[in-house]
C-alpha cells in the first residue's frame, strides 16, 4: 500500500481533523509539552457521544473548525485557492519562490 502523501492528497474532513490533531500532538511532544498547546489538544481530544459519534471535548471547537473548513473549501471552489496560509510581506503576497 502506497502511503506517500502531498498537498493534493484527498482526505475526508474527519481525516483532516485527525491529521491536524496528530500534528499538534507531535509538536507538543517535540517542544517540551507546553501548557498552552496541551490545553488546546485537550479541547480537541475526541470522546464518544451517546449517539455513537466522536466529538471534541470542547463542544465549541467543532463548529468553529467546520466553519474554517467551509471557508477554505468555498475559497478553493470559487477562486481555486485559499490564500490565508500564504506568506505575506508588508501585507502583500510574496513573489519569492522556494526551490524544493
Amino acid at each position: 500500500m502506497d502511503t506517500s502523501v502531498n498537498l493534493e492528497t484527498s482526505v475526508t474532513l474527519r481525516q483532516a481533523f485527525l491529521v491536524m490533531y496528530a500534528y499538534l500532538d507531535q509538536h507538543w511532544e517535540n517542544v517540551g509539552r507546553p501548557e498552552d498547546i496541551g490545553e488546546l489538544l485537550s479541547g480537541f481530544a475526541l470522546w464518544e457521544t451517546k449517539s455513537g459519534g466522536h466529538e471534541p471535548m470542547d463542544s465549541s471547537i467543532f463548529p468553529d473548525w467546520l466553519r474554517c473548513a467551509q471557508l477554505v473549501l468555498d475559497a478553493e471552489a470559487c477562486s481555486g485557492s485559499y490564500d490565508g496560509a500564504n506568506i505575506k510581506l508588508d501585507g502583500e503576497m510574496s513573489t519569492f519562490k522556494v526551490n524544493r
